[in-house]
């Protein structure tokens, strides 16, 4: 729906003709009448305060992007009210998003989205309007309190409004997947392990797209103390006992399980690896132990991980079993061949190898 004002007519709304290239595509979304009635008069009160200037005003109107936060190609703004040429505060147009009940967004993401693409944003709820009308008061006052939930392109940065301190200095999310072997009976996916940050994503094959939005997968009685065996400390700076005993958190344990490849999937009791003691294989030139192996405490997985590396490129090798004693540890880089078992053959799959313990044969 679009408002349109003819000489000797009051302001109203229209469908545009579907002939012409244009649809209604809010009709038939089952968008609450609430809702629904709280945008049409939002577009009145945009529509009404710059009637003297050349606009245009639309419901559903699409905004292409260029720069996403969460990788959208556009973003369907409830209204959005656009200005011929470029306003020197609001920027190419001003959109008003209405919360209400199930139509909730990630305000974080849409904000930084719309400032990106040169528009300002104003957040209402469903209690800022009246019954037959929205005070443009409320909108403008919005803008001019610092916190009002509004925001124009001029006066706010949207990197600055971004939680995820990956994405404000290097420009993208540092996803890791949280491994499944922790989660309560739900699909894998993937979480953003930035300072700050909380976004979890899963891939939609169907749509061969990311849906966002994820809730955290793990069961109401995980804590983080669970994990005090399972996390590898290549350095005694990483106090992990302390960290057990802060705030209990649900993406700060989801972040440590994503960021550590060594919590996988194991037969034993947790579900995932606890590992023994570790053995040195190669020590510093301070005689610090640098490349180590160590067993798991309930399956005949072994680990070879090397510290002096940088966390996201550090080494993580599995074995099935006890390596191969003619297998140099210590200038291995990558796993080594898996073994002949029927179960390794081509186009074969099993869960766990009885012959060599390999929890991933494929």
């Amino acid at each position: 729906m679009y408002t349109r004002k003819r000489d000797g007519e009051a302001r109203h709304f229209y469908h545009p003709n579907s002939a012409a290239g244009g649809h209604c595509p809010a009709a038939g979304t089952g968008e609450s009448d609430i809702h629904a009635r709280c945008v049409a008069l939002a577009a009145e009160a945009l529509g009404d305060r710059f009637d003297s200037q050349p606009t245009q005003c639309g419901i559903e109107k699409r905004i292409e992007l260029e720069d996403s936060y969460l990788n959208h190609d556009y973003r369907r703004a409830d209204v959005c009210l656009e200005f011929e040429s470029k306003n020197p505060y609001f920027g190419h147009g001003i959109v008003i998003e209405v919360q209400h009940k199930n139509h909730e967004k990630n305000i974080e993401a849409a904000t930084y989205d719309y400032l990106k693409a040169g528009y300002s944003i104003a957040w209402l709820s469903t209690s800022d309007f009246g019954t037959d009308s929205l005070d443009y008061d409320i909108v403008e006052e919005a803008f001019q309190s610092n916190g009002g939930g509004s925001y124009s392109p001029r006066e706010k940065n949207p990197l600055y409004l971004v939680r995820c301190e990956e994405y404000r200095y290097g420009g993208k999310h540092s996803w890791r997947e949280v491994p499944s072997s922790v989660l309560d009976g739900t699909d894998g996916y993937e979480l953003c392990i930035g300072r700050g940050c909380d976004l979890r994503r899963r891939y939609d094959e169907e749509t061969d797209s990311y849906e966002y939005g994820i809730s955290s997968g793990l069961p109401s009685y995980f804590r983080p103390k669970l994990l005090r065996k399972a996390i590898i400390r290549e350095s005694t700076f990483e106090d992990f006992d302390s960290w057990l005993t802060q705030t209990y958190h649900i993406s700060a344990t989801e972040k440590a399980m994503a960021a550590h490849p060594e919590v996988e999937y194991c037969r034993g009791p947790k579900g995932f690896h606890e590992w023994k003691s570790p053995e040195t294989v190669v020590s510093n030139s301070f005689g610090s132990s640098r490349r180590q192996l160590r067993e798991c405490r309930y399956c005949p997985v072994h680990l070879l991980t090397d510290s002096e590396r940088h966390r996201h490129d550090r080494m993580y090798i599995f074995f099935g079993g006890p390596p191969d004693p003619d297998v140099n540890l210590g200038a291995i880089e990558k796993n080594p061949e898996r073994c002949k078992h029927r179960s390794h053959g081509p186009e074969m799959w099993v869960e766990y190898c009885p012959k060599c313990g390999d929890t991933d044969p494929q």
